[in-house]
């Protein structure tokens, strides 16, 4: 399940319309213990806001960009993605493969849960196992996980993970298995938190604040933040009020439109985020879609240049029509966007019998906008559509099982992998689940870069990957775009290379 993972709630990225009261953002009481401002420390927390707080305190189950910025506090993985987006030890210092399906782990030894209890291989055996025990929360990071099918124990410090099939990303597929105390599996679910980051929760509250206090003892310590304060402002006009007021030192998730009127006085950050802005063409809900002369002239209506500056306020990239931007494998600078020509796209759609078609968009709140452009678009070619609002269970059944709607806006992540394998939505999919992309040619080449262990080879496929979407029209294709952070301008949001936030290695102002 993808969506664009920092612009708002991702599955992913999609905005959430939590409640949010005045107590969200108003100060906490200073937790004991802690430190006092020391070496750049400060004694107030750093609070960071955005449109929602992560769904759940369980790693297994979050499902969302914030849950993954929620994670990255408490939680680690064994290998993590450094600042150049490649592999690098987290949790394990060293791995090597045993075989086409087994990789074995060297693990970082001294290493404690924020409980006490120690970090060892039966931990990780015991994560692996209760991640695929079946259990319908963590369906969606158990599929992140691919063919991955157990775990066994060398010893204290040794580990192996075991796969049904060759994975050529298994390692970049477990950059989003968080580590876990196992001693906090029974209690309940998502309440609790346990993990071996810099921070350990002080205080929860869902859907609207999350505390943190530094854990001395973890193996990145936080040497400028002692304690930090995740809140949720669903409304973009009071989180600008409060960073305005400085009630939140920075926010992410932020409309782009938001985030360019605070450029005067704040420090705004774009980074990529690793994903395309498209919009999906369900056939089964309008057959006609089937058709590469509607699926083009829906390309053709839009003025990508214009989306960007418009929907994007500026922030993000007009894509050469496919779905990777440049620094990730497999994108194929050779492939030319496909250009704003409404004039041929009627002309398409005459030629199809498809003049007059009713296209309803279906996305969530943080989109609305640049739904709305894209309808703009639709309507100077004559299509009629409506921007269907949804909240985000309804909008995940949507996109992942069946859709009222022939097209769905949204955004398809591929950061949580760094790889094309992120689109899963683009895939196979089992019986009964709705399509996004019916070109069976594609489809195989999908699966084909999923098996290919060669490098070289499978970037090849993956190329062609890209020249079939962009030959056939699979997606109306709309931007790169970029997540917006701002923080104030005496403090310092630092992020890591998915565009999360590292509080850790952030500073408060002073």
């Amino acid at each position: 399940m993808e969506l664009t993972r920092r612009k708002v709630l991702s599955i992913g990225g999609l905005a959430v319309a939590a409640v949010a009261t005045g107590c969200a953002t108003s100060p906490k009481k200073e937790t004991p213990g802690a430190t006092g401002a020391t070496g750049g420390a400060a004694a107030a927390p750093l609070i960071v806001a955005s449109s929602a707080i992560t769904n759940s305190l369980d790693p297994a189950a979050a499902l969302s960009n914030v849950g993954a910025t929620f994670t990255a506090q408490v939680y680690d993985p064994l290998v993590t993605f450094d600042a150049d987006g490649k592999l690098a030890p987290a949790l394990a210092t060293a791995w090597r493969s045993i075989d086409d399906r087994t990789i074995e782990f060297t693990l970082r030894e001294g290493v404690k849960f924020h409980r006490g209890g120690v970090f060892d291989a039966e931990a990780v055996k015991a994560n692996v196992e209760r991640l695929l025990s079946g259990e319908p929360a963590f369906a969606f990071r158990a599929s992140q996980m691919g063919t991955l099918s157990g775990a066994e124990v060398v010893n204290p410090t040794t580990v192996r993970l075991i796969t049904k099939e060759p994975d050529p990303v298994l390692l970049n597929r477990l950059v989003r298995l968080s580590m876990t105390d196992p001693a906090i599996f029974k209690e309940k679910p998502g309440t609790v938190a346990s993990g071996t980051g810099p921070f350990k929760v002080a205080a929860y509250t869902p859907a609207k604040s999350i505390d943190l206090e530094a854990f001395p003892e973890s193996w990145r310590k936080s040497e400028n933040v002692k304690s930090a304060r995740v809140v949720a402002i669903p409304d973009p006009g009071t989180l600008t009020t409060a960073l305005r007021t400085g009630e939140v030192d920075g926010a992410y998730g932020l409309p782009p439109s938001v985030a360019a009127q605070l450029t005067d006085s704040f420090t705004v950050k774009p980074v990529t985020a690793g994903s395309c802005a498209v919009l999906s063409m369900i056939g089964d809900v309008e057959p006609k879609l089937r058709d590469k002369r509607v699926r083009l002239a829906l390309n053709l209506a839009v003025d990508n240049e214009e989306f960007v500056k418009s929907g994007l306020s500026g922030y993000g990239k007009v894509p050469n029509g496919q779905l990777l931007q440049p620094g990730f494998v497999g994108h194929d600078p050779a492939l030319e966007a496909i250009p704003y020509d409404p004039e041929r796209a009627k002309s398409l759609l005459k030629e199809a019998g498809a003049e007059g078609l009713t296209l309803n968009i279906a996305t969530t709140a943080l989109f609305k906008q640049q739904a709305e452009i894209t309808a703009g678009y639709l309507a100077k070619i004559g299509i009629t559509s409506e921007v269907v609002i949804q909240d985000l269970s309804t909008f995940i059944t949507t996109l992942l099982k069946k859709s009222e709607t022939p097209l769905i806006y949204w955004q398809t992540d591929y950061f949580d992998l760094r790889d094309i394998a992120g689109v899963s939505r683009f895939g196979p999919q089992p019986e009964g689940v709705q399509k996004h992309v019916e070109d069976e040619e594609y489809v195989k080449l999908f699966s084909a870069a999923a098996r290919e262990m060669d490098p070289a080879k499978r970037e090849e496929t993956i190329k062609a990957m890209a020249k079939r979407l962009h030959d056939e029209a699979g997606v109306v294709f709309l931007a790169w775009p970029e997540t917006v952070y701002v923080h104030a301008a005496k403090a310092d949001l630092k992020l890591n290379v998915d565009g999360n936030v590292l509080l850790s290695e952030s500073r408060k102002a002073i």
